[in-house]
């Protein structure tokens, strides 16, 4: 056989490896698309900054703020309640500063107030438990968390519903992970009607 006729028998078998190759791989696609389902479009954000913030963020902690009573009177005093649940097998830090880091301790910051704070912040009673992720006994606070504040109403304050809002600065673990430092906002509304304390 001369050397053109073994060159092209030799094209034609790598020709036909390639058609069956493709063929093969087609055949493929059918298969899984047959079983998966066909595949979903992709999507596109103008850009990373509205992607970042298209992301829904999971967080194992929800807050709720409230007063104590539905209305006061100027003169009167009320708690601020604000109640934590966190989901199972995560824990938050004490208000106590327990580390060097300031982020670990958890902090209540108040917004411009009308009212005026008589006590600072409590909490309930933490609890010591071994944290693997800060290799220490550390003390905190798990399931329902409440931490509260007294406030007085000032004697000449206009009646009418004055809002009260903050930030709840925290950091969760699990003690495999801790979050880095998180900012959550809370807002409630006390109402102030006119008349002497109750």
């Amino acid at each position: 056989m001369s050397d053109s006729r073994l060159r092209k028998t030799a094209r034609l078998r790598a020709t036909g490896w390639f058609y069956s190759f493709v063929l093969l791989f087609i055949f493929g696609l059918g298969v899984v698309n047959a079983f998966l389902g066909p595949v979903p479009p992709g999507y596109a954000l103008d850009s990373y900054q509205k992607f970042e913030k298209s992301k829904k963020q999971y967080r194992p902690l929800q807050l709720e703020a409230m007063p104590d009573k539905d209305k006061v009177r100027p003169g009167e005093i009320f708690w601020l309640h604000l109640v934590i649940f966190l989901d199972e097998g995560w824990h938050m830090y004490s208000l106590e500063k327990q580390s060097d880091d300031k982020t670990v301790a958890t902090r209540i910051e108040l917004e411009t107030l009308v009212f005026d704070p008589q006590s600072n912040w409590q909490e309930a009673p933490p609890r010591f438990v071994r944290d693997d992720v800060m290799e220490k006994i550390m003390k905190t606070h798990s399931g329902r968390v409440e931490f509260t504040r007294l406030f007085s109403v000032p004697k000449r304050l206009t009646p009418g519903v004055y809002p009260l809002s903050g930030t709840l600065r925290f950091r969760i673990c699990d003690n495999r992970i801790c979050t880095l430092p998180q900012a959550m906002k809370f807002q409630t509304r006390v109402i102030v009607e006119a008349g002497e304390p109750g």
